[in-house]
């Protein structure tokens, strides 16, 4: 893709952080007040370090117009109606992808960074933790992730160099006279459940299989699962399959932050590149933690696992680059003077 301007596009979840989990688990709340400072800062980072412009995502909570509040520089909020939804997300990763915008910083949990995967499949993209179960994304300051984005948008650092592409679990569905093709960026579950209800899943006796394309003892959710039996790496190939039933081996999983249960597992099985599996009969498919669809008894789930979701961006790797290239010296700011906050 060819930038014609170093672009920093900046997507902040306001519902992420905040579900029903947060009544039942010690998990943590995070507030919009602490969106809009890293917000902030990633904006005034991005214009230190070389961006032209900045484009933020609208949302309910006017957050984004609350972070660029008496920051200079050419600063655009997203014109697009808002549903409040997840659809706001994918909507602002697509405008991202048609105006070649160098570098995006998404703020949410592994949901978000799933939906900034289906409006722009290829985004470079930085994703800063301040959902519930946090796989995918990482814990990264707004300032740091802000002067990487511009670094990266501007080309002053090699996208090629510091990017690596992530994988993502395929997911087609065939149910009655409709197909249907997703995708998920930590896991797939299957849920016996009537209904999507509040979204989150909360119950460990509604889980019935779950794919992961990333499980590690270290995390949190249904990943976990899979992560404390079979773990499987970010960055390593293929994933696994955990069935679960009763007469299994027991393992305790934090499904939620803060908060234990026994899972039986009944089957595990590592997957490989590519590898198919597919289950029928009446489920909820969860996408990253969240149930999203309804399958009917006569329907089927094809799901495999391929390193084509977004280009994660290494910020650390990114910022040393700079510093090794003397970006950080006085001499080569690619800034005026006039980008800063009063």
């Amino acid at each position: 893709m060819t930038r014609t301007a170093s672009i920093v596009g900046m997507i902040v979840n306001p519902n992420a952080g905040k579900d029903i989990r947060r009544l039942v688990t010690p998990a943590t709340h995070t507030s919009d007040v602490t969106k809009v400072g890293i917000v902030r800062r990633a904006i005034v980072a991005a214009f230190e370090s070389g961006a032209s412009k900045v484009l933020l995502m609208p949302d309910n909570h006017r957050l984004a117009e609350r972070a660029s509040d008496r920051i200079k520089g050419d600063i655009e909020v997203l014109d697009m109606p808002l549903s409040g939804s997840r659809f706001d997300t994918i909507a602002a990763a697509h405008v991202f992808c048609q105006a070649q915008v160098g570098a995006v910083i998404a703020l949410g949990g592994d949901g978000t960074s799933r939906d900034v995967a289906i409006g722009w499949p290829d985004a470079p993209l930085i994703a800063i933790s301040t959902g519930t179960n946090n796989v995918f994304p990482s814990a990264i300051d707004g300032t740091s992730a802000g002067a990487a984005a511009a670094f990266v948008a501007s080309g002053a650092v090699c996208l090629s160099v510091v990017a690596r592409r992530s994988k993502k679990v395929v997911v087609k569905i065939d149910d009655r006279d409709k197909s249907l093709d997703d995708l998920a960026l930590v896991d797939l579950a299957f849920i016996n459940s009537m209904f999507v209800g509040a979204r989150a899943v909360r119950d460990p006796h509604t889980v019935h299989a779950v794919i992961s394309c990333v499980a590690t003892p270290a995390s949190t959710g249904l990943s976990s699962i899979a992560g404390r039996i079979h773990p499987v790496g970010r960055w390593e190939t293929g994933g696994v399959f955990v069935r679960l039933g009763a007469g299994g081996r027991k393992v305790r999983v934090p499904l939620a932050p803060g908060s234990f249960t026994t899972m039986e597992i009944a089957e595990v099985r590592r997957l490989g590149e590519g590898e198919k599996i597919s289950l029928s009969g009446k489920t909820v498919l969860a996408f990253d933690g969240e149930r999203d669809l309804p399958v009917s008894a006569f329907g089927t789930v094809t799901a495999h696992i391929e390193a084509t979701g977004p280009l994660l961006i290494d910020v650390e790797q990114t910022l040393v680059l700079a510093a090794q290239a003397l970006m950080f010296d006085e001499t080569a700011r690619h800034i005026s003077e006039g980008n800063h906050v009063y």
